[in-house]
């Protein structure tokens, strides 16, 4: 089933408006993980979208911790090597409430001053993953997908919820499938951070059932897009996907009352696996890590090579594997897949 609605992460405060409001216009609801006895610092914006209830606060359970402490363990007792970014570095403190303890002996073999002062003290970027992991689970059990405004950690996401399926080679142009971010232009007006609360609001009200067309088509893309094995199925099957595609995105985008005509819009990306022969019949197979316009305002780019791509294939994927990048600070661009490679790459081998 579609997801309806979103899952910010890898922190509790947004860190603009403009995300949320980017958000809300194609889902229904953006929720955030929020300890039961903490108070968000939200600003007068936020507090409109929950007291209409379009942010949610999600207190997390025992299964949640469980479910996200059996699958961390697992990979940390399985990961073939350590990338440098699990080394230690600049820490970054997690609540042990949302740390499993049979995590601690596994954690502090690759954190320094692992538990003290009553908080446990990660390197930034295993933070980051554990916390990543935690969406991954919370998203799971509740339908939704997962979204962020930090490249650096939608980047090295895909190291967390692929099972570490990269290896220090990760940009093997030969591979035989990669991990990669299709870039949405034209969905997200430019002004969107001056548009009022209550004129998002009013959309979500009014546009469910377009939004809701989106998503759908969406979804239905990304699935062909993972299972390709020739090129004439490509074009065929596929960019018929991509034509329904950028027909709701427009029909959705017209539907924006306050959309200022002449203002370039922001982008949406979202991570996605993808066959070399799918990227060889969209003209990428000879440098699969550059961005290629596959219609009007739709790019792909491969971030990273897998290692066994089968194995990705296999896994049951469900809405919480869908991690999106909703950038209103910059216009998409033909090297973000560059920048997203690359920030993945320094996590594995820097």
């Amino acid at each position: 089933m579609t997801a309806n609605s979103i899952l910010y992460f890898p922190s509790i405060e947004f860190h603009s408006d403009e995300w949320v409001k980017s958000s809300l216009l194609l889902w229904d609801n953006v929720y955030r993980i929020v300890p039961a006895d903490y108070k968000p610092r939200d600003n007068n914006s936020i507090r409109e979208f929950v007291d209409c209830e379009l942010v949610r606060n999600i207190t997390l359970d025992a299964n949640d911790v469980k479910q996200t402490g059996d699958e961390f363990l697992e990979l940390c007792q399985s990961l073939p090597f350590i990338p440098a970014g699990l080394e230690p570095s600049d820490e970054d403190r997690i609540h042990p409430d949302k740390i499993d303890k049979r995590l601690y002996p596994s954690l502090d073999k690759i954190a320094d001053n692992f538990l003290h002062d009553g908080w446990l003290h990660l390197s930034k970027e295993l933070a980051r993953g554990y916390m990543f992991y935690l969406a991954k689970t919370v998203a799971k059990r509740r339908n939704l997908v997962r979204g962020t405004n930090d490249s650096d950690s939608w980047s090295v996401a895909p190291y967390f919820t692929e099972q570490a399926n990269f290896d220090d080679f990760m940009c093997n142009e030969e591979a035989e499938g990669f991990y990669c971010s299709l870039l949405l232009e034209d969905l997200i007006p430019q002004n969107i951070g001056s548009v009022p609360a209550k004129d998002i609001i009013r959309f979500v009200e009014k546009r469910k059932e377009l939004k809701e067309q989106l998503r759908i088509k969406l979804d239905l893309l990304f699935a062909k897009l993972a299972l390709i094995e020739n090129k004439d199925q490509a074009f065929v099957e596929v960019n018929d996907f991509i034509s329904q595609v950028e027909y709701d995105k427009k029909e959705l985008r017209q539907s924006m009352d306050f959309w200022r005509s002449g203002i370039q819009s922001s982008l949406f990306a979202v991570g996605v696996p993808t066959t070399l022969t799918a990227l060889g019949a969209f003209g990428l197979s000879g440098d699969p890590f550059a961005a290629k316009k596959i219609a009007g305002s739709i790019m792909i780019g491969a971030v990273a090579s897998y290692t066994d791509y089968k194995k990705t294939v296999k896994t049951d994927r469900d809405s919480s594997y869908a991690s999106y990048l909703i950038q209103v600070d910059k216009l998409a661009k033909p090297d973000l897949p560059y920048e997203l490679m690359r920030n993945l790459e320094e996590f594995i081998n820097d």
